[in-house]
């Protein structure tokens, strides 16, 4: 766990403004704020990071592991209308996908008929 080394490095900013920068940049402030506080966190603490690096990977992978994360309980929940387990649909998912839309949409159909 990282401890303060420079409490000098921080800066005090105002939540409201930063809700209010970020409604007027349309949602391009958090990734600024992302920056700096990395950047302060890299230079008031005894953290070794590159802050650029961390941000970028932060804003980069983020979405991309919040999706599988969403992906794998979607497959999960397509048990039900399926006959297939929801790890084998999520690695049809991650193989070749249109093999996962076919089996999901088909139970879709099928029990939408029996309906």
């Amino acid at each position: 766990m990282a401890s303060v080394t420079d409490p000098s490095a921080f800066q005090n900013r105002s939540l409201g403004k930063q809700i209010l920068f970020s409604i007027i940049t349309f949602g391009l402030y958090p990734v600024y704020w992302l920056y700096i506080t990395n950047v302060q966190l890299a230079e008031g603490t005894d953290a070794e990071f590159n802050p650029m690096t961390r941000t970028l990977a932060i804003i980069l992978l983020s979405p991309v592991l919040i999706g599988l994360i969403w992906m794998w309980k979607m497959c999960e929940d397509a048990e039900a209308v399926t006959d297939q387990d929801g790890p084998i649909l999520f690695l049809f998912f991650l193989v070749f996908s249109p093999v996962a839309w076919y089996l999901i949409q088909s139970g879709i159909n099928e029990t939408a008929q029996g309906a």
